[in-house]
């Protein structure tokens, strides 16, 4: 019986450890969300940068690294949205147009959908963008 007495004294003792541990365990997971979204941020805001000094290709790449993360629907149309302009910066404006259009059968609801229609109707004013049903 002495054996059994000790083995729940033991098992209170390490339940009572668990138990104690838990908020940091908790805190290490919100923590770790919390690095998530600071790098996606972080991304995103040299991927501005990278945009407005027309370092196209640079902006692609932290867009490319700000999608790894978890995604809103609203921050996916913003990177797609911005893949749009960098591509149409560099020339390729097919593909842009694609991504515009992609961005508003997707994401309707967002922003974003509005500024890629926007996009897509002086891209479809050029000549060569097809006007699409």
């Amino acid at each position: 019986m002495k054996m059994d007495a000790s083995v729940k004294r033991a098992s209170l003792s390490v339940l009572a450890l668990l138990l104690a541990l838990l908020p940091v365990l908790c805190s290490c997971a919100a923590w770790t969300q919390h690095q998530a979204a600071d790098a996606q941020g972080g991304a995103m805001l040299f991927a501005y940068r990278a945009y407005r000094r027309g370092d196209y290709v640079s902006a692609l790449k932290n867009l490319s690294s700000a999608e790894q993360y978890e995604l809103t629907d609203q921050r996916h149309a913003e990177i797609l949205y911005l893949k749009g302009q960098c591509l149409e910066g560099m020339g390729s404006r097919l593909e842009a147009a694609s991504l515009y259009e992609y961005v508003i059968k997707t994401y309707p609801d967002t922003q974003y959908a509005a500024c890629a229609s926007g996009r897509l109707e002086e891209l479809r004013n050029q000549p060569q963008i097809p006007n699409r049903p």
